[in-house]
């Protein structure tokens, strides 16, 4: 059928005030509302998602950076991530009981009109039969009902004797009773793969999947708790699904707010569970012959590595790299989790880091920075005799650490990047072969954001597979610098049940706002006949063509925020 089966997005950054997907007003982030960006991205998602010809929903891949956790706060990142799946996962909040007939007949006769065609304005003689429990109403040749089980869980619509909808019904305080329609979350399952920025998610599920082991084998002899999950998560029965270990944290937010009494015409399922893998998901054609590998991306940059690498200078080890998933994360989860997942949130030294981060991501403020610094701890430390020396020292040190990918403006991915992804994609592929009892698939994909910059290759050739590995960056949400460049921008991975993929580019920086467009792109394109990309090529619509709705809403939305916060980012650089 070709129909979205799974939908990837990273980077989201939620809480980061230069991300497109918080929120601001003024200078300050708003965590009570969605931003103007994440509206309408969802829109496009929902679009593209309703052309499903089958009624098997997607499942949404959030593949790391979603919630910023590094430089922001707990709780303005867990809010804003809250609106997120206000959008995605929604319940439908139709009418309240009580108040049919009377203040919400209005509600009533606009859902029966977006959704059965049924003309308001011959929707006449509403009322109540059945002792309260059920409802008439009187439309010109229909005629349309209402009732309540006997349990007063559900509430059934019939529309000339024929059922045509199931509601929800449930008791809130002082017996009013709100009726609620599902059906329109976009996903039927979300997988959450942690990556730096938010690394902390993974440190909380670790510790729980190792007390759920506890749990499990009160008589058994306790293993190390180990710092990776499987990556075939989503292979075997529902009930092994169920077992995969989730994101607590993020759960208990969902679910925070299940007993208040909102009013909304849009609120929140309350039964939506997030799974957690790290650091890589596995993802299976149905003949087993093709997989995709998805990890955030921070792996393949050795400053993520900088604990193995340490390791290896002082036991004289020669090869720096893990060669297991395992070592990558068990030597420098510590690492990563107190830089980038802990450090920002940590008081005005947090603050600090963010201003320091900053001016890492803008070339001239970075230079000036690590003069500065090398200088200051010269002479903290060091004798005036050879200050200069050791000045120099640490500003290469310092540069070193931090000549990363999302600092390279001018290719998608540099020569180090390259190379630091071909030796994970070697410890991925030993990974593949213990969980598959030795079996290697004959395709590779591998699906990575982190760096900002989207882009789709071929190239890459990893010994095992007959065909290179086809790679996809979805780029990310958030405005670095000042100079809007086209080699960063956001995208979304689109994968049908074949695992055949469009990235989904959705926008990338440009000066002008006329640049702005969404495109769908294939690896193949040109000589392509995937029919999953051509249908949603032709849903976006051609490159060449104006845009059409949803899509240029989007993109006049996104080309005025990035400006904005290119602007807004501006002014905090002048002023540090």
């Amino acid at each position: 059928m070709n129909d979205i089966r799974y939908v990837c997005l990273s980077d989201m950054h939620l809480g980061e005030e230069d991300s497109l997907l918080t929120e601001m007003d003024g200078n300050s982030v708003n965590p009570l509302k969605a931003s103007q960006v994440m509206v309408h991205l969802v829109e496009c998602l929902r679009e593209l998602i309703s052309k499903n010809q089958g009624s098997k929903k997607p499942i949404l891949i959030l593949n790391g950076d979603i919630l910023e956790l590094a430089l922001s706060e707990y709780n303005t990142s867990a809010m804003i991530f809250e609106r997120f799946m206000e959008l995605v996962m929604p319940k439908w909040y139709v009418f309240e009981w009580g108040k049919i007939p009377g203040r919400d007949e209005g509600k009533l006769r606009e859902y029966l009109s977006q959704n059965f065609d049924i003309d308001p304005a011959k929707t006449v003689g509403i009322k109540k039969t059945n002792d309260d429990s059920a409802i008439s109403i009187s439309n010109g040749g229909h005629l349309i009902s209402l009732e309540l089980n006997s349990e007063k869980t559900k509430a059934i619509l019939k529309i000339d004797g024929v059922e045509k909808k199931e509601f929800a019904a449930e008791e809130k305080e002082k017996g009013r009773m709100k009726i609620f329609t599902e059906g329109r979350e976009l996903f039927d399952r979300i997988i959450y793969i942690p990556g730096n920025h938010d690394h902390h998610l993974w440190e909380l599920a670790r510790e729980t999947q190792y007390v759920e082991y506890i749990d499990r084998h009160p008589d058994k002899r306790l293993e190390l708790p180990w710092h990776k999950t499987e990556m075939f998560i989503l292979e075997g029965t529902e009930e092994d699904l169920n077992r995969n270990v989730s994101s607590f944290f993020l759960e208990r937010i969902l679910k925070r707010r299940l007993n208040l009494d909102i009013d909304k015409d849009q609120v929140l399922r309350d039964d939506i569970q997030i799974n957690i893998a790290y650091p890589n998901l596995g993802l299976l054609s149905e003949n087993r012959e093709k997989c995709v590998v998805i990890h955030h991306g921070h792996f393949i940059e050795e400053v993520y590595c900088i604990m193995s690498k340490l390791k290896a200078v002082l036991m004289g080890i020669e090869s720096e790299m893990p060669k297991e998933i395992q070592l990558y994360e068990s030597e420098n989860f510590a690492w990563i989790d107190f830089f980038w997942s802990a450090l920002g949130r940590s008081g005005q030294v947090g603050a600090l880091t963010e201003t320091i981060y900053e001016h890492l991501l803008d070339e001239d403020k970075r230079s000036l920075f690590f003069s500065n610094a090398a200088k200051n701890l010269a002479r903290k430390f060091g004798s005036p005799l050879t200050d200069p020396i050791e000045a120099a020292i640490i500003k290469h040190v310092l540069k070193t650490i931090c000549e990363r990918e999302r600092c390279d403006k001018d290719v998608p991915l540099g020569d180090k990047g390259k190379e630091g992804m071909l030796l994970y994609l070697d410890a991925a592929k030993k990974q593949i072969i213990n969980e598959r009892d030795g079996e290697l698939p004959s395709e590779l994909s591998f699906v990575f954001g982190h760096t900002h910059k989207p882009f789709l290759s071929d190239e890459y050739n990893v010994e095992g597979f007959r065909k290179p590995v086809a790679v996809y960056n979805t780029g990310g949400w958030i405005v670095d610098t000042v100079q809007r460049k086209e080699i960063f921008g956001g995208a979304v991975l689109l994968m049908d049940e074949n695992l055949d993929a469009c990235l989904l580019e959705m926008y990338r920086e440009n000066e002008s706002p006329h640049s702005y467009k969404v495109k769908a792109l294939h690896i193949d394109e040109g000589t392509t006949d995937s029919p999953f990309y051509k249908r949603i090529d032709q849903l976006v619509g051609p490159a060449d063509q104006p845009a059409k709705k949803p899509w240029a809403q989007f993109s006049n939305i996104a080309s005025v925020d990035v400006n904005a916060r290119a602007e807004r980012l501006d002014i905090r650089l002048k002023a540090l």
